[in-house]
């Protein structure tokens, strides 16, 4: 009985290792944890940003090519959110995104009073905008921001 138990143990541990690791991954949105390692070694330029009724602050925001970014994101007066675009303005949006996230997603939820942090790499120049993706009264639609990549 316990060798029955411990073998099927065995083969159910088996089964879901091997699921878990054939389960597909989106390469082009998120960093690897191979590549979180080598970008690791680089020092990340830290950026503190708020959001407060229809603005950020500040609300462009200037890095390098190939710079790793994390930014600090604070709401200071209700929930917010913030997505950034994955492709620079006027760009296609196919092939290798402009934005490398170490989470797979380019949309985040802003608590109040809560810090977020929102970490990538900016691959390749151009502007990409940001926008609040959390309705906060009349003035939503015009809570915007920039996020500029530069040579």
């Amino acid at each position: 009985m316990k060798a029955v138990l411990g073998t099927t143990i065995g083969v159910v541990a088996l089964l879901l290792a091997g699921s878990v690791a054939s389960q597909p991954q989106n390469p082009s949105r998120a960093i690897s944890a191979q590549d979180s390692a080598a970008v690791g070694q680089a020092t990340a330029k830290v950026i503190e940003v708020t959001a407060r009724k229809y603005e950020y602050a500040p609300s462009e925001i200037h890095v390098k090519k190939g710079a790793r970014v994390r930014l600090k994101v604070r709401a200071l007066d209700r929930t917010h959110g913030m997505k950034i675009n994955l492709y620079p303005e006027g760009a296609a949006e196919d092939g290798q995104p402009g934005l490398r996230f170490t989470e797979p997603q380019n949309n985040w939820k802003l608590e109040k009073n809560q810090e977020r942090v929102i970490e990538f790499v900016a691959e390749r120049e151009g502007t990409y905008p940001l926008k609040c993706s959390v309705f906060c009264g009349l003035g939503h639609g015009g809570m915007k921001g920039k996020l500029v990549v530069e040579e």
